[in-house]
């Protein structure tokens, strides 16, 4: 009798921890939550274009503008040879938010040297590096995604951050 006892007291333990358990969010459904984010995202995207256009407005320069959205003014111009895909780019830069506030830049006589179209580097500088010639210098503005995008780089660049590119195109090779 005592066997059975415990046998049906352990059945019932074990049934009610097997019950399914309910899921939370903080919408109704997932349709809720999807339109709910889709508006977010529309008005971050909205803010960031009237951001980067009063920029531009102030800054006096005229800036080139791409279909994916990358900005682009070359302030010193050069006859020096073109760079493609797969070229390796040599370049100095500061990269700064578009508030001005410094994140990284090369340091004083290094270089920064990448693959262009297949190194880890923000899409945005493959994308604009590609408008230039060696020896020029040119600033790039970068929305967030050509950056890095919602996460930032969990050091320096916060999440959502419009970058900022000051780059000198050293050389290639």
């Amino acid at each position: 009798m005592r066997n059975t006892l415990i046998f049906v007291f352990l059945f019932s333990l074990l049934s009610c921890e097997n019950e399914p358990k309910k899921k939370t969010l903080p919408f109704e459904d997932a349709e809720d939550y999807e339109t709910t984010m889709i508006h977010s995202h529309q008005a971050f995207l909205k803010k960031e274009k009237e951001k980067i256009k009063s920029f531009v407005d102030s800054s006096g320069l005229s800036f080139e503008a791409t279909g994916t959205g990358l900005r682009y003014h070359i302030y010193q111009t050069t006859s020096g040879d073109s760079i493609a895909s797969k070229d390796f780019a040599i370049i100095t830069y500061t990269l700064t938010s578009i508030e001005g506030d410094t994140l990284y830049q090369s340091p004083k006589g290094k270089f920064q040297e990448f693959i262009v179209d297949y190194d880890i580097v923000e899409s945005g500088l493959h994308e604009g590096i590609k408008k230039m010639r060696v020896g020029e210098k040119a600033f790039f503005i970068l929305p967030t995604h050509l950056a890095h995008g919602i996460s930032g780089d969990n050091a320096a660049i916060p999440s959502q951050t419009t970058l900022l590119y000051n780059v000198h195109l050293v050389a290639k090779r």
